[in-house]
């Protein structure tokens, strides 16, 4: 799948030392991480990536791969950079690197980090919920990642967002689960302290994919605390993404 750069990154940012690009969770897009350029130092260009079907691209069907991303960043990245992907985008991050492993002269990025995650070689909790009917999956968007109540009362709202988030659970469906080998740049780990999937203790299982350093961070919150960041999580992120 050939993606195209404008549409996935959208209007260049300002030219910062070091290039963040953002994976979004299942059924969001990069608006989960609008106030994250705000917050973290000027040297980071905040770039969340605009995935099909949600968004100013709810036309598209919601469908991506992780090679055609890969390639993307390969054309796209001219300076260092880091990835943090949550949830979903944090399994789909970790394909992204697999990925650029395998190609010749691709930039690696300086780190991968994730949020929200069990680790790449366990089946995320969720995974069969594609196939539930409406009532049930809602319910349990909204006990499990910290979804709004308006998914259960606004119809509207209900079928923009359903079909995105069944498609991403059947991608998660989907990729393997055998781990690829030790990525050769620091994992670093963000887990909710009240996150009662992918909390601290389940998120420690990425240091198996770390070949060059592992760090967990436990910062407030529960699964989706990536759309109003702490203070914790922007104080760590700004640390492990010192200005080269």
């Amino acid at each position: 799948m050939k993606v195209s750069d404008h549409r996935l990154f959208g209007a260049a940012a300002p030219r910062g030392a070091m290039i963040l690009y953002c994976l979004p969770d299942a059924g969001s897009g990069a608006g989960a991480f609008r106030a994250w350029p705000h917050r973290l130092p000027p040297h980071v260009d905040v770039r969340p990536l605009r995935l099909p079907g949600r968004e100013g691209r709810i036309a598209e069907p919601p469908e991506f791969d992780p090679a055609g991303l890969a390639a993307a960043i390969a054309r796209h990245a001219d300076r260092p950079y880091a990835l943090y992907g949550h949830s979903m985008g944090a399994r789909l991050a970790y394909d992204v690197v697999q990925d650029l492993r395998r190609r010749p002269g691709a930039r690696l990025p300086e780190a991968l980090c994730v949020g929200g995650s069990m680790p790449p070689d366990r089946r995320p909790p969720l995974v069969d919920a594609a196939g539930w009917p409406e009532d049930r999956l809602v319910a349990e968007l909204i006990d499990r990642t910290g979804a709004g109540s308006e998914l259960r009362d606004e119809p509207e709202l209900r079928d923009l967002i359903l079909p995105v988030v069944r498609a991403d659970l059947r991608w998660l469906g989907s990729r393997p689960t055998a781990l690829g080998p030790p990525l050769p740049m620091p994992v670093v780990a963000f887990a909710g302290a009240d996150d009662r999937d992918d909390g601290p203790v389940p998120m420690s299982g990425w240091s198996r994919s770390a070949g060059a350093g592992f760090r967990l961070h436990v910062v407030p919150g529960g699964h989706a605390f990536h759309r109003d960041p702490p203070a914790e999580l922007i104080d760590a992120l700004s640390a492990e993404l010192r200005a080269p």
